[in-house]
């Protein structure tokens, strides 16, 4: 009969050591790669261990590093989701990972001009929009706004062709 192996020797079988991420505020190891058939809708590795499936970037954080504080999520730092190097991944709040990301709310948080090309960057031509509407607040510009109510309290007048000139029919002599 075969012998048990650990969960810690299943978990380093299943990595393979990937390439060395680029950009700003990125580690200088390779990444720990989980393999793509075990991968979530997501694209975060899943790990079966003690009964349980469960995220592989948090079972090897756990493992090298300790439980995750109460409160904080696991950012990987060098934005590749299916890895699992334990110096890849950092805790931090939910709005700091939101942030740190490439989704859509990151994008339009690092954005420094509206639509309109208005500086964002100014405190006195951003408005912060707060609940009802918008629950964690959406940066909005004045500039923009001001134009907007404007042009809702003009009269929108839909423009009239002229009418054509009325013509008598010549009258007859009878």
């Amino acid at each position: 009969m075969a012998q048990a192996t650990q969960p810690a020797e299943r978990f380093a079988a299943k990595t393979t050591p990937g390439t060395v991420p680029t950009g700003p505020n990125t580690p200088d190891t390779a990444c720990q790669l989980w393999p793509e058939g075990s991968l979530d809708r997501d694209g975060y590795g899943r790990f079966w261990v003690n009964g349980r499936n469960v995220p592989a970037h948090r079972y090897g954080y756990e493992q090298a590093r300790g439980p995750i504080p109460a409160g904080l999520e696991l950012d990987h730092t060098c934005n590749v989701r299916r890895c699992v190097a334990d110096d890849h991944l950092e805790a931090v709040d939910h709005r700091t990972n939101v942030l740190r990301s490439t989704g859509p709310s990151a994008i339009n948080a690092r954005r420094t001009r509206c639509v309109n090309d208005h500086d964002l960057t100014d405190p006195a031509n951003v408005h912060v929009a707060y609940p009802p509407s918008h629950p964690n607040g959406m940066r909005k510009c004045r500039v923009c706004a001001r134009n907007r109510a404007r042009r809702t309290r003009e009269p929108q007048l839909a423009p009239v062709a002229p009418l054509p000139t009325r013509t008598t029919p010549e009258r007859t002599a009878a």
